[in-house]
């Protein structure tokens, strides 16, 4: 009967080392579990930047006419930069108003119609910094400032980042009975 009690006691004593070591390795894969579960939530804000334009060279001299003369003076205008952080997308253009007239430093009633003697052709447009060149493009060419038009424009989805137009010739048609004079006009380029 000792033997048997003796028997009986070393069975529920290895019953419970069993229960315990199961209980113990059991343990230890669920904490290794957990340890190659673990969750990390990351976030990054990206604020909205802004829409500009800048103009490097501000100033646009046509060569010297002479009076009485019927003919036609051309210039580039260079560095029209565009920048868009805007991150929406959204697209954009480039315009000018109708520009009405040259008037003079001399006699502000001598004026030259611009609508019918100034033309442009907007140049090449090019990206910089990496911007996607994708739907960005020069307006229409060889046409009268007579209402207002397009240097360049960016179709909705393209535009972001950097671009530069250069080569836009503006040419100035003379004619005969054109006032001897110095004239000025300020050509106001925006974006939106």
């Amino acid at each position: 009967m000792n033997k048997n009690i003796r028997s009986i006691q070393e069975e529920i004593f290895a019953v419970i080392v069993i229960f315990f070591t199961l209980v113990m390795v059991y343990s230890a894969l669920e904490i290794s579990r957990a340890a190659t579960n673990a969750n990390v939530n990351v976030t990054q804000t990206i604020g909205t930047g802004t829409l500009s334009m800048t103009a490097e060279n501000t100033q646009v001299n046509f060569n010297d006419l002479v009076a009485g003369q019927n003919v036609d003076s051309l210039m580039n205008m260079n560095n029209i930069m565009v920048t868009d952080t805007r991150g929406t997308n959204a697209g954009w253009s480039v315009t000018i108003p109708t520009q009405p007239a040259f008037i003079s430093f001399d006699d502000t009633n001598h004026q030259i119609t611009l609508t019918d003697s100034m033309k442009w052709s907007p140049g090449e447009v090019a990206n910089l910094n990496g911007a996607d060149s994708n739907g960005v493009t020069p307006g229409s060419d060889d046409v009268y400032l007579s209402e207002q038009r397009t240097l360049m424009i960016a179709s909705v989805g393209n535009g972001a980042g950097e671009y530069r137009i250069n080569n836009t010739v503006l040419k100035f048609e003379q004619e005969p009975a054109d006032n001897a004079g110095n004239y000025r006009t300020n050509m106001v380029l925006t974006v939106s």
